[in-house]
Parts: C-alpha cells; structure tokens; sequence
C-alpha cells in the first residue's frame, strides 16, 4: 500500500509538471503569435507610410507641372511682348533723322535691358519650380522603393504568423 500511495504521488507531481511544461510551452506560443502579429501590423504602418509618399509626391508632381506650364506660356508672352516692343523701334533705325535714330537705339537698348532682367525673374521661378517637381518625383521613387521593402517584409511576417499560429493550433490539439 505504500508503494501504491508512493507511486501515486510521485505520477501526479510528473503530471503537474508535465502540465505545467504544457501551459508554459503554449503560452510561449502564444506570445510568438502575438509578436508575428505586431510584426505585419508594423509592415502595413510601412506601407501605408510608403503609399502616402507616393501620393503626396504625384501630388506635388502635379502642382509643379502645372506652374511649369503657367511658366512656359508665361515665357511666350514675354517674347511676343519683347518683339512687339522692338518691332516699331526697329522702324525707327531706318529713318533719315539722326535724333529718331539715336532715340530709337536708346530706347531699344532700355527695352533689351528691361527683357533681359524680366527673363532673369523668369528662369529664378522656372528653376525653383523645376525643382519643385523634381523634389516630388524623388518622394514618389522614395515610396516606390518603400514599398517594394515593406511589401516583402509584410510577406515575411505573414509567413511567419502562419507558421506561429500552425504550431500554436498543433500544440493546442494535443494538450
């Protein structure tokens, strides 16, 4: 009777540790559910950061382009109002009186002068606008490459939850 009483006992302490051991184990499991969890949330905080890059980039792609074009039928009405300005001075260098002539190539030389800075401003609000756009296409391709990053490490993380909660439910089954 002892030694029923001794076996006994000894094989319900093997049984609580060997349940213990169980419960530990799944709640091991557990936690690495719940980091592979926490892991593909963070790779779709990174893509959605990556998409707003993008978004925001052809958004200012698109704002510049259309300055550009504000810009560049800008430079045309000045050219056109440069050649109307010139145009009857240049009548004037043909006439035979030397005071109209000397006038004329003053007022030609004042006109040119005035273009010249007007185009100066011009190339200042190009260039700027320019790399405006310029700064939206590096945002866009800086998203692209975000995401092609954060795409793969969501694939990695998602495989790596898939196999977390395959050993969690295996190990579930046989407690």
């Amino acid at each position: 009777m002892k030694k029923f009483t001794l076996l006994s006992i000894v094989a319900v302490c093997f049984w609580a540790i060997a349940a213990n051991a169980q419960d530990d184990k799944l709640q091991k499991l557990e936690a690495k559910v719940e980091a592979a969890k926490a892991k593909v949330e963070k790779a779709d905080a990174k893509i959605y950061s990556a998409d707003s890059l993008i978004t925001e980039g052809k958004k200012i792609m698109q704002d510049a382009s259309v300055d550009i074009r504000a810009l560049e039928a800008e430079q045309k009405q000045m050219e056109k109002a440069h050649f109307n300005e010139i145009k009857p001075l240049e009548k004037k260098l043909r006439s035979k009186d030397k005071d109209e002539v000397n006038s004329a190539k003053a007022e030609i030389k004042e006109s040119e002068k005035k273009f010249k800075e007007e185009v100066k401003q011009w190339n200042v609000k190009y260039k700027e606008a320019l790399k405006v756009y310029e700064n939206g296409q590096k945002m866009v391709a800086k998203g692209e490459e975000n995401m092609k990053k954060a795409k793969g490490e969501k694939k990695l993380a998602e495989d790596a939850l898939k196999e977390a909660q395959k050993a969690y439910e295996k190990a579930s089954k046989t407690k």
